[in-house]
């Protein structure tokens, strides 16, 4: 499964239109944004590495070193993570 997919499902379980993904196929900051405010989790963080922790913690889940790489980027098991998290949020 491809990162594009994931933040397409993350998209499709909490309501919004699926954003654009950024170049080379990072994940946007958007996604999380709207986990975040769509599902009212109140997560203040500035980077999109924080809002990905803080949403698979929410749900009790534990933030690996490897959900996230160089240039702020969350990896592809790092989406999964948040898919997972927001699956039992939106369950």
């Amino acid at each position: 499964m491809k990162k594009e997919q994931i933040v397409e499902e993350i998209a499709l379980a909490i309501g919004v239109e699926v954003p654009p993904m950024s170049s080379g196929s990072t994940e946007p900051r958007a996604i999380f944004d709207l986990v975040n405010d769509r599902l009212g989790l109140g997560i203040e963080s500035r980077t999109k590495q924080g809002l990905a922790r803080g949403i698979v913690e929410v749900v009790g889940g534990t933030w690996s070193t490897t959900y996230e790489s160089r240039g702020a980027t969350v990896t592809k098991d790092g989406l999964l993570a948040v898919r997972d998290a927001v699956r039992v949020l939106t369950g």
